[in-house]
């Protein structure tokens, strides 16, 4: 009873490697949000390029302003530098949110400790065995070279690539 609750396990932990590692599928296109908000603050204090806003919240805020940039001041263009204390300050910001998929790979070895057909229950460097349904076209390395699940033997030390995909967002303002 408990070899049958082991190879359950083992079976399992296999397959769940095996969709790891199985080839990434094609990203989908998705799409970019725009938005667009409007802060306003008065200015506390200015030191170098940092400004610190309390905000029409009434939330204090610090801002490290690029040299580059200029705020319009009763039609006047001014760098940071020459800002005041209690000048009133509006900003429009435009944020693009982009969902990408971020993808990592990572190279697994593991000792056969069984195999029979598609299954194989691998040792893995903890100790631990899992056992593993794997798909006709997954590759394993063998001594530096490519082999099947149908090429593995007991005993043999073999490498397989795992793919892990995490959806992420990039913003740019």
């Amino acid at each position: 009873m408990k070899r049958a609750t082991l190879l359950i396990t083992l079976c399992t932990a296999l397959a769940v490697l095996v969709l790891a590692a199985a080839p990434a599928p094609a990203q989908t296109p998705k799409t970019a949000s725009v938005t667009t908000s409007v802060l306003k603050g008065t200015v506390v204090k200015v030191r170098g390029n940092d400004l610190v806003v309390k905000m029409s919240t009434g939330e204090i805020r610090t801002f490290n302003v690029p040299e580059d940039k200029k705020a319009l001041i009763d039609g006047k263009e001014l760098s940071v530098h020459e800002l005041q204390p209690g000048t009133m300050l509006t900003a429009t910001i435009t944020t693009t949110t982009t969902p990408v998929t971020g993808r990592t790979k990572s190279v697994r070895s593991a000792e056969v400790w069984h195999v029979q057909g598609s299954t194989v229950i691998l040792r893995l460097p903890s100790g631990e065995n899992k056992m593993y349904s794997v798909k006709e076209d997954q590759k394993f390395i063998v001594n530096g070279k490519p082999a099947t699940v149908y090429d593995l033997r007991d005993g043999m030390i073999v490498s397989v690539e795992n793919i892990v995909e995490e959806p992420t967002m990039e913003i740019a303002t």
